[in-house]
């Protein structure tokens, strides 16, 4: 399990890099067309490299952001429960987690096939909309490996009654 645990926090520690080069990217991007608009001309498509840019930002940010735990949770009941209690109670929701995760990976994926094979771009520069879609999809696959290491956690802590022996 340590390797396992190991192995997803790398991962999804490259995976957040690629998303904060994106997020630089349209930073710089954005500045870019503000100075530029004044003396010339903005810069050309600035809109679709933004909006594509916070599709890869938020595909390769979202499993970082389950490792680290920097979604909200409300635990105001559970919380008051036992170890083990909490565990169950996180089993479940974990499973449900997963189940929408799965779902919505694997039709992103499809969706992408689908804009790949019919051709689709954005208006003005013609970009492929293909890539960011498969870069969302596999950050939703690397998320349902952070919600599996989550599931494994739990169910030692309900099985054990503590994450260590």
């Amino acid at each position: 399990m340590n390797t396992f645990d190991r192995f997803i926090r790398a991962l999804t520690w490259r995976t957040s890099q690629i998303g904060q080069f994106a997020l630089a990217f349209a930073m710089f991007i954005i500045v870019a067309n503000v100075f530029l608009r004044i003396p010339w001309n903005p810069v050309p498509g600035t809109v679709e490299i933004v909006e594509l840019s916070g599709a890869v930002l938020y595909g390769m940010g979202i499993a970082y952001c389950a490792v680290m735990k920097g979604h909200i949770m409300v635990g105001v009941l559970v919380d008051r429960f036992s170890l083990r209690v909490q565990a169950i109670v996180d089993i479940f929701t974990t499973i449900i987690a997963l189940y929408f995760t799965f779902m919505l990976s694997r039709e992103l994926f499809v969706f992408a096939a689908r804009m790949m094979s019919r051709g689709y771009t954005t208006t003005n520069l013609q970009l492929p909309v293909f890539p960011a879609i498969y870069l969302v999809a596999i950050g939703f696959v690397i998320l349902a490996l952070v919600l599996i290491r989550d599931l494994i956690k739990a169910a030692v802590i309900a099985i054990k009654g503590s994450e260590t022996s």
